[in-house]
């Protein structure tokens, strides 16, 4: 419902908009409003400040509180009123008042529409018990005479975002127009405004021109040259998602925000790798993904909107861009007739309201190594490097596996040498399939067991759903294989969009989380970052989101922890949708019959993959 609100408040909010109208929403928070009226009584950052235009009277101020209230800014301060005349070189007076100070906010738009001005209600001054005292007067006095006419002086100007918003509309609708053609018809101000629990909502409006197209045949696919450059352009939004949302994250210190964050970012990638492999691709195909990932993320930057992020709040960054991006949105609800198309250019002018001269030169190409600060960030942990287990725990490993498979395996693995130096090139075939099984099982729960011993975050009951969990992946996405090919020229598994290896693990959705040349390189290593993946979406993602309070209890968190494994976290719940369409349903289902089967220390079922043709 709250993406619902703020969409329809962005489309529909405004009486009888002209044609080419839009209004959108960009919040003055408490916090800017409060730092404001902190500057107009030259508080020091501590909240104190003194004004007075002698030494025997003047006011002392503090614990300056600032809420809304009845549709307006409800102010109070501590406030002692010092007051007396000077007599014999000294000053002498009453002792000083002391109580607090209230008086009302009233805010209303500047006549140039760039500015927020706040008209001031009388002061009224109060003690702990309620009333004035005797000694009230003179402090109402001075402080009338002191600081009503610096709350006149209050202003939140927002020309600089106001500019900056206008030109991120420009070059967005530039690119179909004519040179002399005009984009803008009215630039943006302020129309209206209404006071909300977290401060001052400001209704920007501005107004566009349509332009004229000329009739076209129906448009062709994309050449390899267009491929080429939407290709770019998608490196490019990628690159720009991971700044921003790296940016939010960074402002916030609640691990369940930032989760949802990374979500956005990971189902955003998930969507561009797929988008890199369509063969009949829209002529824009970053809109889509824009406009997607916008819906998904605006609700996150609501809930910012309410935490101190003080990172942000210089110069309205985060109001700025939360009212670009919805003037983005409203500019696609206008409709072809006005030209708004996503580039390069536009997605760094956008980034440039929130990140200011941090923006990179180009967001292309993405960094590829691991980014230990980005794993940080998001509750990774500070390593993913496989283990090497001592000699015993891998005949342990490997006897196990020989007992639970004797019947299927007879010659099943059991050197001394670690299963990922042994699977080193060796791509599987029915002659040696028995001891390559065996190598496999016994390097998925040697890492598993690991694993579990170095990282605490899975919940004791889960714990021994790991390892069937991990081996069971493994199969429904690889059938165990991190090689495929000839035995004399073994490549890396690949799927078609780009998954890798015996956990099939997207490079481009996880560059910067992972080494994605170790990916293909070294199964362990694979291995290791599938089993961190699969954690991860278990704890911050199935069992944050209550999957398993609903009937099925546990069940639900593996079948929820593979969906998302699978297609990114916005599948999480898939598996218990009835509109999950047939083709995910099927592999869902799939997935869970090699569970339940290796769960019953079962082996699963090899001619699913491997036929007795093989060879």
């Amino acid at each position: 419902m709250k993406r619902i609100g703020w969409l329809l408040s962005v489309l529909l909010s405004s009486n009888a908009l002209a044609a080419g109208e839009v209004e959108v929403p960009m919040l003055a928070e408490t916090a800017m409003i409060r730092a404001a009226i902190g500057g107009a009584l030259e508080l020091d950052g501590n909240g104190q400040g003194s004004l007075g235009d002698d030494l025997c009277n003047f006011l002392e101020l503090s614990d300056l509180v600032v809420v809304t209230e009845d549709g307006r800014l409800a102010v109070s301060m501590a406030l002692t009123a010092t007051t007396g005349a000077r007599v014999l070189g000294a000053c002498r007076g009453p002792a000083p008042w002391q109580g607090r100070l209230a008086l009302g906010l009233t805010p209303r738009v500047m006549a140039s529409g760039l500015a927020i001005e706040f008209a001031p209600d009388s002061i009224v001054l109060s003690r702990p018990d309620g009333s004035l005292g005797l000694l009230g007067a003179p402090a109402q006095i001075i402080a009338d005479a002191l600081v009503l006419p610096r709350m006149n002086s209050v202003r939140i100007d927002l020309a600089e975002p106001l500019n900056s918003l206008d030109e991120l509309i420009e070059q967005l609708l530039g690119p179909g127009r004519a040179q002399a053609e005009q984009s803008l018809i009215q630039r943006t101000r302020i129309t209206r405004l209404a006071t909300e629990e977290t401060g001052v909502r400001a209704w920007l409006a501005f107004q566009v021109s349509p332009f004229e197209q000329v009739a076209q045949a129906p448009e062709p696919g994309l050449d390899a040259i267009e491929l080429a450059q939407w290709q770019t352009l998608e490196d490019e939004f990628d690159g720009f998602l991971t700044a921003i949302i790296s940016a939010l994250a960074g402002s916030t210190n609640s691990p369940a925000l930032r989760s949802e964050l990374l979500a956005t970012l990971l189902d955003a990638r998930h969507a561009i790798a797929e988008a890199l492999v369509l063969d009949d691709r829209p002529s824009d195909p970053v809109r889509e993904l824009f406009l997607t990932t916008w819906d998904r993320l605006r609700p996150l930057m609501n809930e910012l909107e309410g935490l101190e992020t003080p990172a942000l709040e210089a110069g309205f960054r985060l109001a700025a861009f939360i009212a670009g991006g919805d003037a983005l949105r409203a500019l696609d609800a206008l409709g072809p007739d006005y030209g708004f198309e996503i580039t390069r250019d536009g997605l760094r002018r956008l980034a440039r309201l929130l990140l200011a001269d941090a923006v990179p030169p180009s967001f292309t190409p993405l960094p590829l190594e691991v980014d230990s600060e980005f794993r940080a960030l998001f509750g990774l942990e500070a390593s993913v490097e496989p283990v090497s287990p001592a000699a015993e725990l891998m005949q342990q490993i490997a006897g196990g596996f020989r007992r639970a498979g004797s019947r299927l395996f007879p010659a099943a693995h059991a050197s001394n040498t670690p299963p990922a130096e042994a699977l080193k090139g060796m791509v599987p075939r029915l002659a040696i399939l028995d001891d390559y099984l065996a190598l496999v099982a016994s390097l998925l729960e040697e890492q598993t067991s690991a694993w579990l011993a170095e990282n605490d975050r899975v919940p004791d009951r889960m714990t021994e759903r790991l390892d069937p969990l991990v081996r069971a992946t493994a199969w429904k996405e690889s059938c165990w294989r991190q090689l495929s090919g000839s035995t004399s020229d073994p490549q890396v598994l690949r799927s078609p969009v780009g998954a890798v290896g015996m956990m099939q693990i997207n490079g481009r959705v996880w560059r910067g989380v992972y080494d994605l040349d170790r990916l293909s390189d070294e199964v362990d290593y694979n291995v290791n970052a599938g089993i961190e993946i699969l954690t991860h979406y278990m704890v911050d993602y199935a069992i944050r989101r209550g999957e398993h309070e609903r009937p099925g209890g546990d069940d639900n968190l593996i079948k929820a922890t593979y969906a998302a494994y699978n297609g990114g976290p916005s599948q999480l719940a898939r598996y218990r949708r009835a509109e999950t369409p047939a083709r995910l349903r099927a592999i869902d289902n799939e997935f869970w019959r090699h569970y339940t089967t290796i769960k019953a220390d079962q082996w699963p079922d090899i001619s699913s993959c491997y036929s007795v043709g093989d060879s």
